[in-house]
């Protein structure tokens, strides 16, 4: 969501028009959410009723915003105060795409066995898994099963992966530089091998050609995969701050989610003396040890994040459970030392990635943890006060200036002597 502006909706990019039914049908909800949405102004019809492609992003965002339990109601008297607008927010992404029939279990069902499964290529991407109930785009469903396809053909599926996840990494920091250049913006008004032998052709070499020449489209893909959620992540952000701002929402109450950040030290420094094919396989390794951590703990990997890991659990306990299990497992693993930050608060759900100044604050106590330690937030200590405080010490770390919240009290867990 974009800050204050005139209220006109645009075109979507690729100029299609939607009927109510077939709007509500993308957006995965009903006709009588979309007549509301319209009589709250949030939408905009034509003269014969007919909606643009972009509309189905503004359907999308607002329901994230009240799954996460901030009403409609605050969101519309912001736009009414001239704070915030849904005009322009869909000119930011693709074109949603016409949505499959199938769910993504059932696409992922349908998939063949392969040497890599959607769980490890998204883990490899660097993109939240989607949730089983949902449904990709068309699109979507087309090139992932012709890229699992071809990965399998390869014969080697860890090989493939750390292929798959330099570009996803480096994608995923073009798109957050493109963001960062936006909000800048708008404050100033191995060598390569010989051709391989004749026998060898037909075994090796087809297959990574076709690999290769598949590049453009993987990029161009996980590009605008990306650039969507680091959009979502500054939208959701901004529009969290003006809305309390604003005096609009109030702490929302019921269970909230733990969400942790893991962190290797010392990666940048690998990746530079190693390169980068090391430091991919090194990220590689770490997904799967903390899939396998999180999980035992009733949690699970969000993304991947370079040289780190995004994490939700459904408590704070849990949470730190895993992460102190997964700050020990690091040099077991033969990874480099972590060191990790949790906070507990509500969260804004969008195609299984989370958002929000709760992942926001996660993300900053773990940056100022030191090597081998766990800190969290002063909600996270005394959620463990009253679950399962007597399995730890928790012992003040102190006041931390956290870049773009400010001073935060921290607090540093350990497993109980």
């Amino acid at each position: 969501m974009e800050h204050a502006g005139a209220r006109t909706v645009h075109a979507s990019p690729s100029g299609e028009r939607l009927t109510i039914e077939a709007l509500a049908a993308r957006s995965g909800t009903t006709r009588e959410r979309i007549e509301d949405l319209v009589r709250r102004r949030v939408l905009t019809s034509a003269a014969d009723d007919s909606f643009v492609e972009g509309d189905v992003h503004r359907v999308r965002l607002v329901d994230a915003f009240e799954e996460a339990g901030i009403p409609l109601e605050a969101l519309v008297a912001a736009t009414d105060r001239g704070r915030v607008t849904f005009a322009y927010y869909p000119e930011l992404h693709q074109p949603a795409g016409r949505p499959s029939d199938r769910s993504y279990d059932e696409f992922r069902s349908a998939l063949p066995p392969a040497g890599i499964s959607l769980e490890q290529l998204f883990a490899a991407f660097g993109l939240a898994e989607p949730a089983g109930s949902s449904h990709l785009a068309i699109e979507d469903e087309r090139f992932i099963a012709t890229l699992v396809e071809a990965l399998d053909a390869v014969g080697q599926p860890d090989l493939a992966a750390r292929l798959v996840r330099v570009f996803g990494e480096s994608l995923r920091r073009a798109s957050e530089a493109t963001l960062d250049v936006y909000a800048e913006a708008a404050t100033k008004h191995e060598p390569m091998a010989p051709l391989p032998l004749e026998e060898q052709y037909e075994r090796l070499f087809v297959p990574w050609a076709r690999l290769a020449r598949m590049i453009p489209a993987l990029a161009s893909w996980l590009a605008a995969q990306h650039l969507s959620r680091v959009i979502d992540a500054s939208s959701v952000n901004s529009t969290e701050a003006i809305l309390e701002e604003e005096r609009l929402i109030e702490h929302r109450t019921g269970p909230e989610p733990a969400i942790a950040f893991f962190d290797l030290t010392g990666f940048t420094t690998f990746a530079e003396r190693r390169g980068d094919e090391a430091a991919a396989a090194m990220a590689l390794r770490l997904a799967d040890v903390a899939r396998e951590i999180s999980t035992r703990h009733g949690g699970r990997v969000v993304k991947l994040l370079g040289d780190g890991v995004l994490l939700r659990f459904a408590d704070s306990a849990s949470a730190v459970r895993a992460l102190l299990d997964l700050l020990e497992a690091a040099e077991e693993n033969g990874l480099p030392p972590g060191h990790a930050g949790i906070h507990q608060g509500p969260v804004i759900t969008r195609n299984g990635d989370v958002f929000g100044r709760t992942v926001n604050l996660a993300a900053r106590v773990g940056d100022a943890a030191p090597s081998g330690r766990l800190h969290v937030t002063a909600a996270v200590a005394a959620a463990l006060d009253g679950l399962d405080g007597a399995a730890y010490d928790v012992a003040a770390a102190g006041t931390e200036a956290l870049q773009g919240i400010g001073f935060v009290e921290t607090f540093r867990v350990t497993r109980a002597r």
